[in-house]
């Protein structure tokens, strides 16, 4: 066998190989998930946000009825590559939580959430530049993009957060295009 051949086989063997696993990625990604996993994993979601958004002298994302609107979110409005991530990131959260403090996430600590979520936001940063892009575009946004961006808008959008949390007009008298906060001023709910 001489130099070339080997190096040809080599290349075609490595390509063939890259992309059976991107093949399988793909696939792990856009088949049709479960979603009837969404109801069993209800009280996670719920801690979950809770650790984003806690309850202090203004309600948390629990007493906001957050966790409802991201189940209803992630059931009827995303993707199949948004779906199959967050379960995927549930049952990591899920698995890790058993396997560092040996009992579910729901009945660690606030101390130990808080960890387990900080160990999650890190892992789930995405890529910097163009494989960023490429990434995002094929496999959707990542589990723990998803579960925040979700708590922020449905505290945010909820009677709880938008009047308990943030400064809001039931009915505003009049149309003003830029309002300066004063001093310890809650930001506004409607713009």
């Amino acid at each position: 066998m001489n130099r070339r051949k080997a190096i040809a086989r080599i290349l075609l063997f490595g390509g063939a190989g890259a992309a059976i696993a991107g093949g399988a990625s793909y696939y792990h990604f856009n088949k049709k998930p479960d979603l009837l996993d969404l109801d069993q994993y209800l009280p996670l979601i719920a801690e979950l946000a809770e650790v984003i958004i806690p309850e202090t002298d203004t309600p948390g994302a629990k007493s906001a009825g957050v966790h409802d609107f991201i189940v209803t979110m992630i059931r009827d409005c995303s993707s199949r590559k948004v779906q199959n991530r967050f379960l995927y990131g549930l049952e990591d959260v899920a698995s890790y939580a058993r396997t560092q403090y040996n009992k579910s996430f729901v009945h660690c600590s606030k101390e130990d959430k808080a960890t387990i979520v900080a160990h999650f936001e890190k892992k789930s940063r995405p890529w910097e530049g163009l494989m960023g892009k490429i990434s995002s575009r094929l496999f959707g946004d990542s589990f723990f993009m998803t579960l925040k961006k979700y708590t922020v808008i449905g505290y945010c959008t909820s009677m709880q957060g938008a009047t308990k949390a943030m400064a809001y007009e039931y009915i505003p008298g009049r149309y003003q295009g830029c309002i300066p906060l004063q001093p310890g001023q809650r930001c506004w709910a409607t713009e």
